[in-house]
């Protein structure tokens, strides 16, 4: 279990490069980015919201306590984006699904930051 632990910065270190990336990407609209918001139909509003969300999920990657809200957010973004690679822009598929995998998987392994044991001791069960 050692050897894991020291592993995951180095998941959330690859995670928040790509991310700033392709966030930016879209923040300063290069081309490609405009070119996929425009052939999805929509407008380019759309695109500075995936942009900030791509962004700041990065930046809490790395905020103590709330790397799961990132690794949350970021799962989020790729399941919309993987909704619309697959529905509406096709082929090639890479690197989406692997970027989902792995937020899925820091998702799961920082789970324990999520405030659940206040909901387990609640009334509402």
């Amino acid at each position: 279990m050692q050897n894991f632990a020291t592993r995951l910065p180095l998941l959330r270190a690859l995670l928040s490069v790509l991310f700033l990336y392709y966030g930016f990407q879209k923040l300063l609209g290069f081309p490609p980015a405009v070119e996929m918001y425009d052939r999805l139909g929509f407008t380019q509003t759309p695109r500075f919201f995936t942009g900030s969300a791509e962004v700041i999920g990065a930046l809490l990657l790395w905020w103590k306590g709330r790397e799961v809200y990132g690794a949350i957010l970021l799962t989020g973004t790729m399941c919309i984006a993987t909704f619309a690679l697959l529905v509406y822009l096709g082929p090639p598929y890479a690197p989406v699904p692997y970027l989902l995998a792995a937020c899925l998987f820091l998702v799961w392994t920082l789970r324990d930051q999520l405030p659940l044991d206040r909901l387990r001791g609640s009334k509402l069960h």
